[in-house]
């Protein structure tokens, strides 16, 4: 993940309008040539983070929503 915030807001670069207000991209938003003008760019503060743990999905129960008719 990659978190980006703008020294001045609107400011533009890779395509995007940066906002003084954090944003985080996922790592492949961005290419490998636009992120390297993002990094050297002295208007944008970039932080890489770690990616987020994956949710784990619980199997659907089989009588859910299901009332028991007596």
């Amino acid at each position: 993940m990659i978190q980006i915030v703008s020294r001045k807001d609107g400011f533009r670069r890779g395509g995007v309008a940066h906002s003084e207000n954090p944003k985080t991209y996922k790592d492949d938003h961005f290419t490998k040539d636009q992120l390297k003008a993002i990094e050297k760019e002295p208007m944008l503060i970039v932080t890489h983070l770690p990616d987020p743990p994956e949710k784990k999905k619980e199997p659907a129960k089989k009588d859910a929503g299901k009332k028991d008719k007596k």
